[in-house]
């Protein structure tokens, strides 16, 4: 059972990394003036184009990072229940065995 609790609290610990990762992957966006979206005319357009794609795939990836730790947590939940359901079925056997019924 302490390899499972093991194993959990492992997946744990991956889900607050990712979790980590969620919430900072937005916040080094740069700003638009980087991608040149002051510039006039065309240059601008293209720039605010790009600015406007790079906002929308970080968001994406910090959606799919925030899912991503929910379903690690909830592994790590199952994985913990499941040691916790084999230590009460040792627990019974041993008191089968004991003749304690």
């Amino acid at each position: 059972m302490e390899d499972l609790r093991a194993l959990a609290a492992r997946l744990d610990s991956a889900g607050e990394t990712v979790a980590g990762v969620a919430r900072t992957v937005t916040a080094a966006d740069p700003a638009q003036a980087a991608f040149g979206a002051d510039a006039v005319g065309r240059p601008g357009e293209i720039g605010r184009a790009l600015h406007r794609q790079w906002t929308a795939a970080t968001g994406d990836r910090a959606r799919e990072a925030h899912a991503a730790a929910h379903r690690l947590a909830a592994a790590a939940s199952a994985v913990r229940d499941a040691a916790d359901r084999y230590a009460d079925v040792d627990r019974a056997a041993r008191r089968r065995l004991a003749g304690e019924v």
